[in-house]
C-alpha cells in the first residue's frame, strides 16, 4: 500500500523538448519525476526535478519499440501516471484502453486525436464546424502545387514538429524550392497531403487548455509578441479571450477530448475574433500559463489518476515570458552573427531589452539550478560555432517528433500489438 507521504510517481514520454522542460515546473516537486528519452543529454536530464532518464529508441525511429519499452514500465508497476508531453501522445491513444488499465493517463480516443494531429485533419475539421480558418486547401502531388498562383502562402505538411515542416513561400520560386527540400529530407513524398494556406490578419497567439471528457476544466491564451525557429512563439504576454474559449468548449464538446490541447491563431483586435492556423493534441509549452495562475500540468495529473476536476481560474493577463537560451538559438539559426548573440546574452544578463524584463520559460535557477547547464552548455556552443543553430536545432527535434512515416507505422498497429505486455 502507498505511503501517505509518498509521492505520485510520473513517467514523462520524452525529455528533450520545451514542452517537456516546461512541464517539470509545471509539476514541481509535488511528484516524483523520471522520463524515457534517447538522448543521455536532452535537456530534462538534467533537471533537480527528475529522479532519472530511462534509455529508449526514439518514436521516429521504431514507434513500435518505444511503445513496447514504455508499456514494460507501465507494466511493472512503477508509476501511477503517464504523462505525454509531446507526439507521442499518438500512439499512446491508440493504446489507450490498454495502458488505462494500467497507469493514469490521460488522452483522448484516437478517432479524435487523428482528427487534430494531421493539418489537413484539422482544417477540415474547423470548417466542419464553422471556427474561422485562413483560405485553405489541400493537394496531393507536385502538379496541384505547380498550379497555385496566390502568394505569399503558407506550405504546410500534413505531420510536422516545431514548425519544421511549415513555410512561408513568396513566389513560384520559392514553393519549388520548399517541395524540394521536403521531398529530399524525405519529409514528403508524392500523394502525402500538404496544406496551402493563406496568411491570417491580426496579431499572433496561441492557447493551452486542459479538458476532462468533453468539459473544458481549464484554458490559458497568450499573445505571442515574438517568434524564433519557423515561427514557434519566443515571447508570450498572457491574455484573455473569450471567444477562443468558447471555440475550445465547442471543439472539445465535439470532439470528447480528454487530457490537454494547444491552438494557434491569429487573434483580431477590433473584433475580438481569431483564425485558427493549427492545433496540437498535447500540452505544449505552458510556463506562461503556470505563472498566470493557470496549473495546466497538475490538472493534467489529477484526471489522469481519475480525479474529478473543478474548473481552473482564468489567467491573469499581462504576465510576459520568453524562451530563455532558446531564442538564442532561433537567433543563431536566423543568421544571427557571433557579435549579435554576444549582444542578446548582455541584455539577457542586464535585464535589458524585451528578453532581458521578464521570467524565463526554461531556465529557472530559484526552482532548479540545475537548469543552467543546458543553457550555459547551448550559449556556448552557439557562441563558439552560430552555424551549429541549425543542427542542434534538427537534432534535438528529432529525438521527439512524429514525421508522416512514423503515425503511418502506427496507425497500421494491430489492436493486440501490446497484449503480451500489457
Amino acid at each position: 500500500m502507498k505511503s501517505a507521504n509518498s509521492k505520485i510517481r510520473v513517467l514523462l514520454s520524452e525529455g528533450s523538448s520545451n514542452s517537456a522542460r516546461q512541464s517539470l515546473y509545471g509539476l514541481g516537486r509535488n511528484y516524483t519525476i523520471d522520463l524515457v528519452d534517447p538522448s543521455p543529454w536532452c535537456q530534462c536530464r538534467f533537471s533537480s526535478l527528475v529522479r532519472r532518464r530511462i534509455h529508449c529508441v526514439g518514436i521516429a525511429k521504431d514507434p513500435l519499440k518505444y511503445v513496447r519499452q514504455v508499456a514494460q514500465m507501465v507494466a511493472d508497476k512503477r508509476y501511477e501516471v503517464l504523462f505525454p508531453t509531446h507526439e507521442q501522445v499518438y500512439v499512446f491513444a491508440k493504446f489507450r484502453e490498454a495502458f488505462g488499465r494500467h497507469v493514469g493517463l490521460a488522452v483522448p480516443s484516437f478517432e479524435a486525436i487523428k482528427r487534430v494531429q494531421s493539418k489537413a485533419e484539422f482544417a477540415i475539421l474547423l470548417q466542419e464546424l464553422g471556427l474561422p480558418i485562413p483560405p485553405s486547401k489541400i493537394v496531393r502531388h507536385k502538379t496541384e502545387l505547380a498550379a497555385h498562383d496566390e502568394f505569399p502562402c503558407y506550405i504546410k505538411l500534413a505531420h510536422s514538429t516545431a514548425s519544421l515542416g511549415v513555410q512561408r513561400v513568396a513566389d513560384v520560386k520559392e514553393l519549388k524550392q520548399t517541395i524540394s527540400r521536403f521531398q529530399n529530407s524525405g519529409a514528403w513524398t508524392e500523394g502525402q497531403e500538404i496544406v496551402i494556406q493563406q496568411p491570417a490578419a491580426g496579431r499572433q497567439a496561441e492557447a493551452s487548455a486542459v479538458f476532462q471528457n468533453g468539459r473544458l476544466v481549464g484554458i490559458a491564451c497568450a499573445d505571442v509578441l515574438a517568434t524564433g525557429i519557423g515561427g514557434g512563439p519566443s515571447l508570450r504576454r498572457s491574455a484573455l479571450h473569450p471567444s477562443v474559449t468558447e471555440h475550445a468548449q465547442r471543439l472539445g464538446e465535439h470532439l470528447n477530448w480528454h487530457g490537454p490541447i494547444s491552438l494557434e491563431y491569429f487573434y483580431n483586435d477590433a473584433t475580438e475574433q481569431p483564425v485558427y492556423i493549427e492545433a496540437n493534441p498535447r500540452i505544449g509549452e505552458t510556463l506562461n500559463a503556470e505563472i498566470s495562475g493557470v496549473r495546466l500540468c497538475d490538472a493534467v495529473v489529477r484526471i489522469a489518476l481519475g480525479e474529478q476536476v473543478e474548473r481552473l481560474p482564468d489567467a491573469t493577463p499581462g504576465v510576459v515570458s520568453h524562451n530563455g537560451f532558446v531564442v538564442m538559438i532561433a537567433d543563431a539559426y536566423n543568421g544571427a552573427t557571433r557579435r549579435e548573440l554576444f549582444r542578446r546574452l548582455w541584455n539577457h544578463w542586464t535585464s535589458q531589452g524585451d528578453f532581458g524584463s521578464c521570467e524565463s520559460d526554461m531556465t529557472r535557477l530559484r526552482e532548479d539550478k540545475l537548469s543552467l547547464i543546458p543553457a550555459t552548455a547551448v550559449i556556448l556552443r552557439l557562441l563558439a560555432s552560430p552555424r551549429s543553430a541549425n543542427s542542434l536545432a534538427h537534432d534535438t527535434v528529432d529525438n521527439y517528433s512524429l514525421p508522416a512515416t512514423a503515425a503511418s507505422i502506427i496507425d497500421a498497429f494491430p489492436a493486440d500489438a501490446l497484449a503480451d505486455i500489457l
